[in-house]
């Protein structure tokens, strides 16, 4: 299995705005879609990622996922503003939304917003993934805390897939728990054979 490339996401969102005569994060605003009472997918993402958000949430919407993605659903916000209000908005598309997908990339680091919506997702709802996008043949090493969750990978299809993190006991056991993944679909439909784990590190 693989990871996204980010390559053949940045070239699947600028050949969308190209033929828009858009750059990215205006195709992204221009995207406003009437929202859902339901959410797949809510895509924890940063703004500096303009082009690889709009490549990612086509690849999911592609694949017939509800993704909300506030840029689209709500480009009235302005989440460069850390307020209570924009905090109980964003609170509120969470606890209408299956999962939460973290977006991996060198920039999510400097997100206002993607930790905190991490935290809360995984405390009161606990259904979290993380989204990897890759340069070809790069591995991904989860970065500290992001090492707990689940990550997505791609089969042969191009299928979501979701990977097991391997876990190291605080006796610096490594611990191989299986299966090591498993469809991502089963596991956003909630499937009752996979129950949460004590320790947090694998989620359902």
């Amino acid at each position: 299995m693989n990871f996204l490339n980010e390559k053949n996401i940045r070239d699947r969102a600028a050949q969308y705005a190209k033929q828009r005569q858009l750059t990215a994060d205006k195709v992204l605003s221009a995207l406003t879609k009437g929202r859902h009472s339901r959410y797949d997918i809510f895509l924890s993402q940063t703004i500096r990622d303009a082009e690889l958000v709009l490549g990612v949430y086509l690849y999911l919407t592609d694949r017939g996922y509800t993704v909300f993605c506030d840029w689209i659903a709500a480009p009235e916000v302005d989440r460069s503003e850390v307020s209570p209000a924009n905090a109980a908005f964003v609170r509120k598309m969470m606890g209408i939304s299956e999962c939460l997908m973290f977006l991996d990339t060198q920039q999510a680091d400097q997100s206002l917003w993607m930790c905190w919506e991490l935290g809360w997702f995984d405390g009161n709802k606990g259904k979290v993934c993380i989204v990897p996008v890759l340069q070809e043949h790069e591995k991904y090493r989860a970065r500290e805390f992001l090492g707990l969750y689940p990550y997505i990978e791609i089969d042969a299809l191009g299928r979501l897939q979701l990977k097991r993190p391997v876990v190291t006991s605080p006796a610096g056991l490594t611990i191989l728990e299986a299966p090591a993944s498993r469809s991502f679909d089963t596991w956003l439909a909630g499937d009752e054979a996979y129950l949460p784990h004590a320790w947090g590190t694998w989620r359902d």
